[in-house]
């Protein structure tokens, strides 16, 4: 059964192990939207879009770090590099290194667990920006209350209750009948 990835999941590895990967990527039931053989192929393919990216460690025109490094935020990286590798060369590339000779199970686990986080942060940034928006929009209201309380001489629960029940009258956002009392020249008990 083939897996189902979020984002494109594009591989990169010089000719003489591009069907060596390809062929471990379909055997775990993994198909990449594009096997490239060099760095510069990778980030025509990527043309802006978010990438879960295969690479070795070196390609013709480029190492895989520098190729991580120049998509930076765009790609979630995964790269195979020598058993001897000496990870302190790497310290300043955001990506997952995996040993060589690579089992098909590891290669599996790293797909899938990159595939988890990436499922992770796009809810936390979700939840982030909602959160965001909230408090926005709740700066907003904050406002409009105070400016009913400043020229209107009503209460805190006073102005809560003329902005609430204006946004069910009027069937409207709370937030956006708070926007319109702050633009407004001049407040009336209609505002």
């Amino acid at each position: 059964m083939e897996k189902q990835i979020a984002c494109r999941f594009l591989a990169a590895a010089p000719e003489c192990a591009k069907a060596r990967i390809e062929e471990i990527l379909y055997a775990i039931g993994f198909t990449p939207d594009g096997i490239c053989t060099s760095g510069e192929d990778i980030l025509a393919q990527a043309a802006g879009e978010h990438v879960l990216l295969l690479t070795t460690y070196q390609l013709p025109d480029m190492t895989g770090m520098e190729l991580a490094e120049r998509l930076g935020d765009q790609a979630d990286a995964m790269i195979i590099v020598p058993a001897d590798y000496d990870e302190s060369e790497a310290s300043g590339c955001d990506a997952l290194l995996l040993r060589n000779p690579l089992s098909q199970d590891a290669l599996y686990q790293a797909i899938r667990a990159t595939l988890f986080m990436q499922k992770k942060l796009v809810a936390s940034r979700a939840k982030a920006e909602k959160l965001s928006r909230m408090l926005e929009e709740r700066k907003v209201i904050d406002k409009a209350k105070g400016r009913l309380m400043d020229e209107l001489h009503m209460t805190e629960k006073q102005a809560h209750y003329h902005i609430q029940k204006k946004s069910m009258d009027m069937g409207r956002r709370i937030a956006d009948i708070a926007l319109e009392i702050l633009n407004a020249e001049e407040l009336t008990g209609e505002a």
